[in-house]
């Protein structure tokens, strides 16, 4: 139920700065039929203990979510697929709901805080206001309602944060497991599963191999993510050939204007100008003021692939050809690279502790909304919209 995990998913195409690769353009998101709440009134699907949960709230969020699978070239599926996910989603309103009327007074100064955070956050990436807007219009949300999603989320977080994460107990020896070993919450049910069946007569040693290998992968995959890859530290002069308020492609001849100025800039650069200084004056990236056109990067960091590639090729001191992205012209200049390493434990160790908390958190939730929702005395008035098996409806909600 964490914020960032929430609405990932809702901000992910606007989450590249002008200097990163350019998503695709969103399919046209097709044009929803009538709603029922317009033919017969806003029916309600669902009520508990001091909440209602209309039709028209669920037709927001499945807009919301088939908008996201359009983005991403998916689709909802089947009729039947539809059913359960629409089951889904109202599950996971009347969770939010629930937790939304159980914050206190400092749940709600810590939602303040968490929902703050990520809209700078979500705005600060997009290229621009207008951009963040009309991202939020392929989603099929105003601003409005993304606002109220998201302080509706950071209120969940809050409550959770307070009622089952703050009782949560990571010793220090786990943390160390994880970091030496790989060690976490699934590799232990894995193994306590491989003991068990190691003392079963039955179980046959390809069983037994079969889940060795599957714990040494997971424990594998685990330690990969404590590398550090490979990265380069760089700095860059960009002539944009884009459109600063609309965002579109500028006409054929204001490029050429564009393209002869970097090549001017190419030359002085080439010559022994300090280029540290000719970014400053010249550079259109956004960012400039920020970062002073540098960045230190990865392979797989989001930065479109023809920057990538041309800024991975350079040697130390270097400076590229122009570079030709979908954001303009490029110049860059490798000022270091940086070879791949484990990162020390000192600087992960409280993300590791976050992440075995955050993995215990998610076992418990399940049953921890299953409970909130009988003492809620929730009913949902369409059986359409119930989950099939029973605790289906708690593992869905988180994770959603």
């Amino acid at each position: 139920m964490r914020l960032s995990l929430l609405l990932a998913a809702l901000m992910a195409a606007s989450a590249l700065a002008e200097e990163k690769p350019a998503a695709a353009p969103a399919p046209a998101v097709p044009t929803p039929a009538p709603k029922l709440s317009d033919l017969f009134g806003d029916i309600i699907l669902a009520r508990g203990k001091g909440f209602e949960i209309k039709q028209s709230q669920l037709d927001e969020a499945f807009i919301s979510y088939r908008a996201n699978l359009a983005a991403r070239g998916e689709s909802v599926g089947s009729d039947d697929q539809r059913q359960y996910k629409e089951a889904q989603l109202l599950d996971r309103i009347i969770v939010t709901q629930i937790l939304v009327n159980r914050a206190t007074a400092g749940d709600r100064i810590r939602a303040k805080e968490l929902s703050q955070k990520f809209m700078a956050e979500s705005k600060k990436n997009a290229s621009s206001e207008e951009a963040f807007s009309r991202h939020l219009k392929s989603l099929g949300l105003t601003a409005e309602q993304f606002e109220k999603r998201v302080m509706e989320q950071a209120l969940s977080e809050a409550v959770i944060e307070r009622e089952l994460k703050s009782k949560i107990v990571v010793a220090d020896t786990q943390v160390r497991d994880f970091y030496d070993n790989g060690t976490d919450g699934i590799v232990k049910i894995m193994q306590e599963q491989l003991e068990r069946l190691a003392k079963d007569p039955k179980t046959g040693p390809d069983q037994l191999a079969a889940i060795k290998e599957q714990i040494d992968r997971l424990r594998k995959t685990n330690l990969a993510r404590l590398e550090q890859p490979e990265r380069i530290h760089v700095i860059h002069l960009l002539r944009t050939t884009l459109n600063r308020e609309t965002e579109q492609p500028l006409p054929e001849e204001q490029k050429q204007i564009k393209r002869q100025e970097i090549d001017k800039l190419l030359a002085r650069a080439r010559r022994g100008e300090d280029f540290a200084k000719l970014v400053k004056e010249f550079s259109e990236d956004r960012g400039l003021k920020e970062t002073g056109g540098e960045y230190t990067i990865s392979r797989d960091d989001q930065f479109v692939p023809e920057f990538k590639s041309a800024a991975f090729s350079l040697q130390p001191q270097q400076v590229s050809d122009v570079v030709t992205t979908v954001f303009g012209y490029h110049i860059i200049k490798l000022l270091e690279k940086i070879p791949p390493k484990k990162v020390e434990f000192e600087k992960v160790s409280a993300d590791i502790k976050d992440a075995l908390s955050q993995q215990e958190l998610q076992k418990t939730l399940p049953n921890h909304f299953d409970k909130l929702k009988a003492e809620a005395e929730v009913k949902i008035l369409d059986d359409r919209y119930k989950l099939a098996t029973p605790g289906q409806g708690g593992s869905a909600a988180a994770k959603s």
